[in-house]
This record gives C-alpha cells, structure tokens and sequence, in this order.
C-alpha cells in the first residue's frame, strides 16, 4: 500500500470519526432539549407547567415590574370523566388549552396548565377594563361546543370554567398572586362559569386555606 492510500484512509477514518462524534453530541443536545422541554411543559395540552410558569412570571416582574395572574378551574370536570371516561377528559382538557392558549396571543399573555382541570393566565400590564373584556370574551370562547368523541353523536360538551383574577401590581411575589387568585377563584366558583377580580377584603375561607398552602409549594401535576 502506498503512502498516498494510507494518508487517504487515515484522513478518511478521521472525517468519519469526527462525523460520529458531531452526530453523538446533536442526538445528546436533543435528548438534552427534549428533557428540558418535558421538564417544564404538560405533556397532554403542551401548555407550559407550574415550573415554567414560575419562571416566566419572575421574568415579566423583571422586566415590567408587574404580571397579573388568573386560576381557571373547570366547572363539573368530572362529570365529563365520569359519562365519558378519562380520553373524552383529555379530550376536554386539550381542547380547553387550545383556546385559552389562542385567546392570550392578542394580549400578549401566557397559558400555563397547572394541575387537573387547573389552569393559570400570566397577564402583561393591562388595566382592569382590558382584563374585564379580555375574561369575559375568554369564557365565553372556551364554552364552544366540543366533540369529545367522535364515535358517539352525544359525546359533546360545553366547557365552562370559573376563574379568580389578581390584578398586575408591583413587587407582589409569586406566592402573592397565587393566594389572590385562589381567593377570588373560590369567590367565583359560588357562580359557575363566573370570574371575580381579588379585592383585599375577601379572606381565604378554612375550605381553600389547604390549596392556598398547595399552591404555593407544589410543582407536580
């Protein structure tokens, strides 16, 4: 074997090693990536979770000084489990992220799904009229009727959702807002399919000081 036919398959062993190395590290940043991404999104509805959540509202504080925050909770979620079963519930849960994930574009807001049937809104700085409008035309989007299966004419449903709002305010912590939200969101759920602005008079009751405690310390589905 010549000279000339070693160099050219020592060069072409080196070409097809550093090839193999460059594939290894692509499929390591994108096992890396999809860890990351799994880490901080609900993998049913692709909505960011808690910990993202947590995350982008200290980022908006950051840079804003401010971010409202809305709890969404389903009205007879289990209802819809229970005649259905837990597929239609997915069904449900997606369809419900879809639209609220829609109506935050025009404002600029974050759609993030915390638990359950339990969703959270990260507002920009908007003023009380903007939000009032913006809630009222939200709920009424997410009462579409849904198809929940497609084998039974029946399997259809009209998502309808209580929320409680905490307006943006100024140096207010995460676990601020969560506790202004459950508070108000306790406060809409007497009337289904309501939303209720926090005012500072209303008081956490003994029935929702546990998912006030909740709220605040746990990052899991």
């Amino acid at each position: 074997m010549s000279g000339t036919t070693i160099a050219v398959a020592v060069f072409a062993g080196f070409v097809l090693g550093l090839a193999l190395s460059c594939l290894r590290l692509h499929r390591m940043g994108a096992e890396l990536d999809g860890a990351r991404w799994l880490a901080e999104h609900d993998p049913l509805t692709r909505l960011p979770n808690r910990t993202l959540a947590q995350c982008i509202y200290q980022q908006e504080m950051a840079a804003r000084g401010q971010c409202g925050v809305v709890l969404l909770d389903l009205d007879e979620f289990k209802a819809v489990n229970d005649t259905w079963g837990h597929e239609a519930g997915d069904v449900q849960l997606s369809t419900v992220a879809q639209r609220l994930n829609e109506a935050c574009k025009p404002i600029g807001a974050t759609a993030a799904r915390l638990a359950g049937d339990e969703f959270l809104l990260l507002l920009p700085a908007c003023d009380r009229v903007t939000i009032d409008l913006w809630m009222s035309r939200t709920l009424a989007q997410l009462s579409a009727p849904t198809v929940l299966r497609s084998d039974q004419r029946d399997a259809i449903s009209r998502p309808r959702a209580s929320a409680g709002i905490a307006l943006p305010e100024p140096d207010s912590t995460w676990s601020d807002q969560l506790r202004r939200a459950d508070i108000a969101l306790y406060q809409a759920k007497a009337s289904l399919g309501a939303y209720v602005f926090y005012a500072p008079e209303m008081r956490p009751s003994a029935s929702n000081g546990g998912r006030l405690r909740e709220l605040a310390t746990s990052n899991g589905r």
